[in-house]
Formats: structure tokens, sequence, C-alpha cells
């Protein structure tokens, strides 16, 4: 297998983990913006930005992707 490192990231997967607060206000940002008016538009293609960066860096393409125990997280009892 070959490992590929990043110039200056040595942990892409925790790097991108500590941004994950930064995507989720990114979002709340957006659901306060009418949907595809330019405030919305702006936001998104920084929260597609981030999201392309992941994928990138830790080779996830659904990095932000809920994982079955965060989706579970929510579910009412």
């Amino acid at each position: 297998m070959v490992v590929v490192r990043r110039n200056g990231i040595n942990d892409p997967k925790r790097a991108f983990e500590e941004l994950r607060p930064y995507r989720t206000r990114l979002l709340g940002m957006m659901d306060r913006c009418r949907p595809f008016h330019a405030d919305f538009l702006i936001l998104h293609a920084a929260q597609k930005a981030l999201d392309a960066a992941a994928h990138y860096f830790t080779g996830e393409p659904d990095f932000f992707a809920l994982k079955p125990e965060q989706s579970k997280a929510g579910e009412l009892r």
C-alpha cells in the first residue's frame, strides 16, 4: 500500500475532524438563507470546497457524512 503525505498535514483525518464544527456552522448559516440566493450560494461554495478538500486529503469521498453511530444519536426513543 502506498502512503501519501500532503505537505504540512500529517494526520488529515484529525485535521478535518477538527473542522467539523465549522462545517456545521456553515450549514446552519445556509439554513437561514433563501435557497439559491447569492448568500446561500456563497456559503454552499465554502461547504463544497471544505468537502472537496477533506476528500482530497483523507481519501474518503464522504468524510463529513454521518457515521452509523452519529445517525442514531438523533433517534426518538
